[in-house]
């Protein structure tokens, strides 16, 4: 009786720990009917679109509270400078009525060397308190013109970023209507629902920390990347003033992969005009899309902008992608490999990444 209880005791343990590894796993990165997957991605754009509200709302009242502070500074700033105008008003009024006629006179008149030499010093004295009033007059005009320049630019951009919120919120309640609506249709709402949160909960505590990760991870090797160019000369092939710059898609994962095991999971391709990586770790996928563009501000470089993110077979929002940019620099600049250098153009070819570089 004892062993049977010893069993069954095992026998449940056991089926506790399967359940809990089974919650683990993200159930949806199986393969799904097209219209689930769909109402599935809907579900995971829903979720990042409100993260980006979020991210925004914050924005807004950051630059709320700045515009406060900058406002009560130009205030102060007002204040101090009223009493500034007032003395570079009188230096003025000095020279227009001719109030400091009376030094020059001295100057002309002096009746020896000695008298002569003390006249100078007092009117150079003079002239120096009168260039220093009105120096720090302009000082403070400027700083004071700079500030409301400043203060225009934080409401315009609060104005933006008003407008940017109120879009977002319109584009989450259509989504929402949408995916209600076709989840009513689907006649199969409670289980749809079910893998939605189970989704949902994989990618805000999995997925999106995996995906940033990955980002973090490459966006270090990318400034490591000039290092590794310059041990590898046969990369760069040189001709008068220009050199063409040519790394192939082997080439670069032998790189990351020398630097991560992570990246022996993940594949870069260079592709007409895109660059796509691919990585499967067993219980996340994930595809980039993207290509390159040349940049000259506020510096020369090499940008890489993402076009597509797709997780376990779901794509993402362009809410995503652009937060992902704004947090990782994937790009890469010429003027860390060879300081005189610009790149005059980028192009992608099967296989190949290829950098028009020109001394200058």
């Amino acid at each position: 009786m004892r062993r049977l209880s010893m069993a069954a005791l095992i026998m449940v343990s056991l089926l506790l720990t399967l359940s809990r590894n089974a919650a683990l796993m993200p159930v949806y990165a199986q393969p799904l009917p097209e219209e689930t997957r769909k109402l599935l991605e809907k579900s995971l754009s829903i979720v990042e679109i409100d993260r980006e509200i979020d991210r925004i709302g914050s924005l807004k009242t950051t630059t709320e509270t700045e515009i406060r502070q900058t406002e009560n500074r130009l205030a102060q700033q007002e204040i101090a400078i009223a009493a500034q105008r007032e003395k570079a008003g009188k230096v003025l009024r000095s020279y227009y009525v001719g109030q400091r006629d009376f030094v020059l006179a001295a100057l002309l008149n002096a009746n020896s060397l000695p008298q002569l030499l003390r006249t100078w010093e007092i009117m150079d004295l003079i002239l120096q308190s009168d260039r220093t009033t009105m120096n720090e007059y302009a000082a403070q005009y400027a700083k004071l013109k700079d500030g409301y320049k400043r203060l225009q630019q934080d409401k315009n951009e609060l104005a933006a970023v008003e407008s940017n919120l109120k879009q977002q919120r319109e584009r989450l309640l259509a989504l929402q209507d949408e995916l209600n609506k076709a989840l009513a249709a689907s006649g199969d709402e409670a289980h749809i629902r079910q893998l939605m949160a189970e989704m949902q909960a994989y990618w805000n505590n999995i997925g999106l920390y995996e995906v940033n990760r990955h980002f973090r991870e490459l966006a270090e090797a990318m400034k490591a990347l000039p290092e590794w160019i310059q041990q590898h000369p046969e990369t760069m092939e040189t001709s008068g003033f220009k050199t063409k710059l040519t790394i192939t898609d082997t080439q670069l994962n032998d790189f990351l992969r020398s630097r991560s095991d992570e990246f022996k999971q993940f594949a870069i391709r260079f592709e007409k005009d895109r660059m796509s990586l691919e990585g499967d770790n067993g219980n996340l996928q994930i595809r980039i899309i993207g290509h390159y563009s040349l940049e000259n501000e506020p510096e020369n470089a090499i940008l890489f902008h993402v076009d597509s993110l797709n997780f376990n077979g779901l794509e993402l929002p362009d809410t995503t992608r652009a937060d992902l940019q704004r947090n990782f620099d994937l790009g890469f600049y010429p003027q860390k490999l060879i300081k005189f250098v610009k790149a005059q153009s980028v192009s992608l070819e099967e296989g190949r990444l290829i950098v028009q570089l020109k001394l200058g």
